[in-house]
């Protein structure tokens, strides 16, 4: 299903699960720049949403270009993935701190995102599909 603005109800379980998404976004030369990231999604697919921090690089090539693309590759069966491409359509600094620690409850079984570097301010980023791939899902 290429042309697609939300994910299907497959694809959404795959990335309510500890998988992690190769993160996408581009440089100001036009370059990918990949990342590997947690991911969160709404239940009903219509958006994808990753968490983090204000002035890292993908922050901030976010900042200039909001186009994304994520691939979610099952981490126990390769042909169950889900390719992404879409928009940011939303940066949300207010709720921030409390969805990384949703998402280090995800990840990591604990309360609290330990990994935090001194002041950081974290950005929850919302990206809306226009373009999805999936296999196996």
């Amino acid at each position: 299903m290429p042309k697609a603005d939300r994910l299907s109800p497959g694809a959404v379980k795959l990335l309510q699960e500890t998988q992690v998404a190769n993160f996408t976004t581009l440089m100001p030369d036009g370059s990918p720049q990949i990342t590997p990231v947690w991911v969160d999604v709404e239940p009903d697919g219509s958006q994808v949403i990753i968490n983090t921090s204000v002035g890292r690089l993908k922050e901030k090539n976010l900042s200039r270009d909001p186009r994304v693309a994520m691939l979610v590759v099952d981490s126990a069966n390769s042909h169950r993935w889900v390719m992404v491409r879409g928009t940011v359509v939303e940066r949300d600094l207010v709720h921030a701190a409390a969805h990384i620690d949703k998402m280090a409850q995800k990840y990591l079984g604990q309360p609290k995102y330990p990994y935090r570097r001194g002041p950081e301010q974290r950005v929850i980023v919302r990206i809306k599909p226009h373009h999805i791939t999936e296999t196996g899902v």
